[in-house]
């Protein structure tokens, strides 16, 4: 019987079969070889290219770090700067004294917030030339403060580094404003306010962006307290004031958290209602402590406390932290 007979039920493949399935077998590698090696490239291509990326951000990251260095710590960086802080401490209490006179006389002759203050200053004699300074002050205190958030200088924590970060981006907008209010293109915080509320609104979950911005103003608000209770602001005076200052400053910050607070509320009141005229800024704020239950003397104790905060700023113009 022959040793070459296949077992029942076994095919075994003749030598046909076998040299069409070898061809197959080549076919498929000169088809997936080429697939292999492009996609092999392109996995090289793409390190390189993240390689380079990460490289050039790394030198940007340095050469931002260096630049920041110089910037906080030149001499006439802090010049101006010292100049920003005095000018925005007289800010702060022409809106406390604003306020003041809500309590007093039921109305203001100003809007209680910066932009009255500047309205004031655009309307006196040789305003136009004090706003043109003080644009170049608070553009000034905008890099310092911006300088700071990327060098971590005198920062004990990353939030303290973030505060700088918040605080350049507002005097970036008061410095816009005082530039504004030089050229007579000014507008109202209240206008304003109720504009970039409309503008936020008209958007792609609007309402979910106007609730957002009101909680992080709020955020501001809290850490602000936060930084007079701790008494954290300290950290950025070269020297320790009296007891008195101290004092000023705590209730300064207090007051000053307390208004941003409100502001955060009144951003996310007009989400809520799409009413966009609820949202009205520091001004809008101090109004509606004055309509709040005891809020005559709510608004007094935080019109005083922005009194006290330009006081505070004004220290801080004398002894800046370098």
């Amino acid at each position: 019987m022959s040793t070459d007979t296949p077992a029942s039920g076994t095919a075994v493949p003749g030598t046909e079969e076998r040299t069409a399935l070898d061809g197959v077998r080549e076919a498929a590698a000169d088809l997936v070889a080429p697939v292999a090696d492009a996609a092999h490239d392109a996995v090289e291509t793409a390190h390189d290219a993240v390689e380079a990326v990460a490289e050039t951000a790394h030198q940007v990251a340095e050469v931002t770090v260096a630049a920041a260095e110089v910037a906080e710590t030149h001499a006439a960086v802090s010049t101006g700067a010292r100049l920003g802080f005095f000018l925005d401490g007289l800010l702060h209490a022409a809106m406390g004294w604003a306020g003041l006179q809500i309590v007093w006389l039921g109305r203001s002759g100003s809007t209680a917030d910066e932009s009255g203050a500047l309205t004031s200053i655009a309307t006196s004699l040789g305003g136009r030339a004090v706003l043109w300074v003080g644009f170049v002050g608070f553009a000034v205190v905008t890099v310092w403060n911006l300088a700071r958030a990327v060098t971590g200088r005198h920062c004990r924590t990353r939030l303290k580094r973030l505060e700088h970060a918040a605080d350049g981006i507002a005097y970036a907008t008061v410095a816009w404003a005082a530039a504004a209010f030089a050229i007579g293109a000014g507008q109202t915080s209240r206008d304003s306010t109720v504009g970039i509320t409309r503008s936020l609104l008209a958007l792609p979950g609007g309402v979910l962006l106007v609730i957002g911005t009101g909680l992080a103003v709020a955020g501001v608000g809290v850490f602000s307290v936060w930084s007079g209770l701790s008494r954290d602001f300290l950290v950025d005076l070269a020297r320790r004031p009296g007891r008195v200052l101290v004092l000023v400053g705590i209730v300064g910050f207090v007051a000053r958290g307390v208004a941003f607070g409100i502001v955060g509320l009144l951003f996310v009141i007009a989400a809520w209602t799409h009413d966009v005229s609820a949202s009205t800024g520091i001004d809008g704020a101090l109004r509606f402590l004055q309509d709040a239950p005891a809020g005559r003397y709510a608004l007094a104790v935080v019109s005083a406390g922005l009194v006290a905060f330009g006081v505070y700023l004004m220290t801080r113009a004398r002894h800046l932290r370098r």
